[in-house]
């Protein structure tokens, strides 16, 4: 008996504590008519610690899951409306040869495709787009969503999310879909997106795709009527494509959106948003970028076009492997309108400047 004795197959198994800690200290030129000295949490991305996890079933098949909370750490409190996980919160299935599969709290498409090339994360600093208003930089996340992740072809590989209503007999009341494309090959990179949010909001239905987070802090915008703040969106849909490409040290990205907002009273928001950036590492610790970013819009219902120039300088020193230090600023111009830099209240006039330094560490 114990010469046939054989132990059993045990699957692998990982759970991975991962973190992000940033925080800095800014001027700001105008907040609401005065100028501004803060400390200031997420800086070079938000802070953040999860929990990622993996179990190999054999076969190429293993069961995935991802438990991200976001928090200010200036103070301590939890972000994404007081969410225990409201970054990320997920669990799913990925195969070698079928692809990924996972349900719960996401990111969309645009998001995951899209964030690489834009001024922010590829140049360093807080060059979102106006009220990121493609949400490109991650302002709100989609509850009740599924996501499919083909694997990739020949550097080719695809993207699918649909996030729910979750209300009987409402399907189109507060639900999404967005997919993409994206190609890698060497230095290359590039990718497409779509996207389109029906009802987002908690007027229509609270408990669907896009809650609370959607009406987000003062610097996210046009997430309701220009005639009405209290009349939210009907339709947000998007196109957008980027690309990437990198020559020895230097890293060279541009990326254009086109983002549509039709809202329940009727009127209407176009934005066109262009992001071009590059990033050079001076030595192997020392990193400095540049980006420009222009947004035009113009109102349906409503006789307005206002437009946005934003610049965006930066250096960076990494002390290690997971931990720099920065110095960054941004100055917004904006023509029938007020700027507005990410992270900040609202200028009093056309014109914003924000100069940051600070400090990154990852775990």
């Amino acid at each position: 008996m114990l010469g046939t004795y054989a132990p059993a197959a045990h699957a692998q198994s990982t759970v991975t504590l991962y973190g992000l800690l940033s925080e800095g200290i800014g001027y700001v030129s105008n907040e609401g008519g005065k100028s501004n000295v803060k400390l200031i949490p997420g800086t070079m991305q938000n802070n953040r610690f999860g929990l990622r996890g993996a179990e190999d079933l054999g076969g190429g098949l293993r069961a995935i899951f991802t438990l991200e909370n976001g928090f200010d750490i200036t103070n301590g409190k939890f972000q994404q409306g007081g969410r225990m996980f409201g970054r990320q919160a997920y669990v799913g299935l990925s195969s070698t040869t079928w692809g990924t599969l996972t349900a719960g709290r996401q990111y969309d498409v645009p998001f995951d495709y899209l964030t690489g090339f834009e001024a922010p994360v590829a140049a360093e600093g807080l060059g979102a787009h106006i009220g990121d208003n493609d949400n490109v930089f991650g302002s709100y996340r989609y509850n009740n969503a599924l996501k499919y992740q083909t694997p990739i072809f020949a550097g080719l590989r695809g993207e699918a999310m649909y996030a729910m209503s979750n209300a009987a007999g409402q399907w189109a009341m507060n639900r999404s879909v967005s997919a993409g494309a994206a190609y890698e090959n060497g230095a290359l990179k590039l990718a497409a997106v779509f996207l389109n949010t029906d009802n987002p909001g908690v007027g229509g239905n609270a408990n669907g795709a896009v809650t609370d987070d959607y009406a987000g802090a003062p610097f996210v915008l046009f997430h309701s009527s220009p005639l009405n703040p209290n009349v939210g969106v009907r339709r947000q849909r998007e196109f957008g494509a980027g690309g990437q490409y990198t020559v020895g040290a230097l890293r060279m990205a541009a990326m254009v959106t086109d983002v549509r907002y039709d809202y329940l009273d009727r009127t209407s928001l176009h934005l066109d948003n262009v992001d071009v950036n590059a990033s050079y590492f001076l030595t192997p610790t020392l990193m400095l970028s540049a980006a420009y970013i222009y947004t035009s819009g113009k109102y349906g219902g409503y006789d307005h076009a206002p437009h946005w120039n934003m610049g965006q300088l930066c250096i960076d020193y990494f002390l290690s492997k997971r931990t720099d230090v920065y110095v960054f600023g941004n100055y917004q111009k904006a023509a029938g309108a007020k700027a507005d830099i990410y992270l900040f209240s609202p200028s009093s006039n056309s014109n914003q400047t924000a100069i940051v330094a600070g400090i990154r560490h990852k775990f």
